[in-house]
This record gives C-alpha cells, sequence and structure tokens, in this order.
C-alpha cells in the first residue's frame, strides 16, 4: 500500500514539523494500533528512537520524510536483528566486549541497508519500507549465525 493511500505524500510532510513527520510516518510504517503487546512496546521504542533522532537535528537542518524513512527502515532492522542475535550471543557466552562490538557491526548494516533501499522517488511505499526491513533482519541473521 502506498503511502499515500494511508494518508501520507511527501507534500503533506514538508508541510509538517519534523517530529511529526518522523511519527507520520513511522505510524504508517507499523500501521500503529496499540494492543500492549511485546512487539507494540518494540514498535513505541523504534518510534521513541526516530523522534529522538529527529529532534537532535538543528532546526535549520531538519531531516526530509526520506531520511525519516530511511531512518524508521534502518533502526527496525537493527532493533529487530539485536532481539534476535541477543540469544544467539549468551548462548555462546560472548563476553560485553563481543556483544558490543556485534551491535556495532548489526547497526552499520543496518544504516548501509536503508541508505540503499530502494524507494519510490515521489513517495516511499509502505511495501517497499516492509521488504527493506525484511530483507534486512533476514540477511543480518545469517550473517550472525541465526536460524530463520
Amino acid at each position: 500500500m502506498a503511502l499515500a493511500q494511508a494518508g501520507l505524500n511527501y507534500d503533506d510532510l514538508r508541510a509538517l514539523d519534523p517530529v511529526a513527520v518522523g511519527i507520520r510516518i513511522v505510524e504508517a510504517a507499523f500501521d500503529a494500533k496499540s494492543d500492549s503487546t511485546l512487539a507494540d512496546a518494540e514498535e513505541r521504542d523504534i518510534v521513541a528512537e526516530v523522534v529522538s533522532w529527529i529532534l537532535e537535528h538543528p532546526a535549520d537542518r531538519a531531516p526530509s520524510p526520506e531520511e525519516v524513512v530511511r531512518k524508521t527502515i534502518e533502526t527496525t532492522i537493527a532493533e529487530t536483528a539485536l532481539t534476535e542475535i541477543a540469544a544467539t550471543l549468551h548462548d555462546k557466552g560472548a563476553s560485553f566486549a563481543e556483544r558490543q562490538s556485534v551491535e556495532q557491526q548489526i547497526r552499520d548494516v543496518a544504516a548501509e541497508y536503508a541508505a540503499q533501499a530502494d524507494l519510490t522517488a515521489t513517495g516511499a511505499t509502505e511495501q517497499e519500507m516492509a521488504t527493506a526491513i525484511e530483507t534486512g533482519i533476514r540477511d543480518i541473521g545469517t550473517i550472525f549465525g541465526v536460524p530463520s
């Protein structure tokens, strides 16, 4: 489903302040329906991280809607992969330094997947976002030895 079908388009988003842009895009990406499940809590954490990232930008250099979409993809891939890989690292008895190293590697790979995500120039579709996220999570799991 296109973001336009979710009531979002780049022109509308450009008229909003950066925090509102982040919230609208993340809500569209997650089709936000709060149900107090663990998955819902993870989604709220991702929203909080993306909005925090937006707020860290100087007011005169607010991120574009595309940058917010890519940050949402990156954060979702990283947080989901870290959740899945944490148990594997624990089972292998990884040291704190090893866990930190793997976390940084995962975040770096997630950022690269987000940067390379194939998005429509006139506005990313939810399918494009979902594909980028699913591919990133699957590939990172494979790289770090998490069974699918």
